[in-house]
């Protein structure tokens, strides 16, 4: 089980990649859309929405088991040192 500390170094470097990706695809991503964004068309909203989704999920995927494989290495430290 993750500490409060860990939980929040987690939390916070994942919403924190999280707007810098966000931010880059902004840039990046939405001037190919901009005529679509200007009228509102639905479809281009669901794509945008889905696209941005996805990212998260493969964000948050990620930092989950990086995290996880460091709180294991920590698991086994505690277990290897002598008292």
């Amino acid at each position: 089980m993750q500490s409060q500390k860990q939980s929040l170094v987690e939390s916070i470097t994942n919403v924190g990649t999280g707007a810098l990706i966000a931010f880059v695809l902004n840039l990046y991503f939405l001037p190919y859309f901009i005529d679509d964004i200007a009228n509102q068309v639905m479809a281009t909203a669901l794509l945008i929405s889905a696209i941005y989704t996805a990212v998260s999920i493969v964000r948050s995927y990620i930092f989950r088991r990086c995290f996880n494989k460091i709180q294991e290495k920590d698991k086994v430290y505690i277990r290897t040192t002598p008292i």
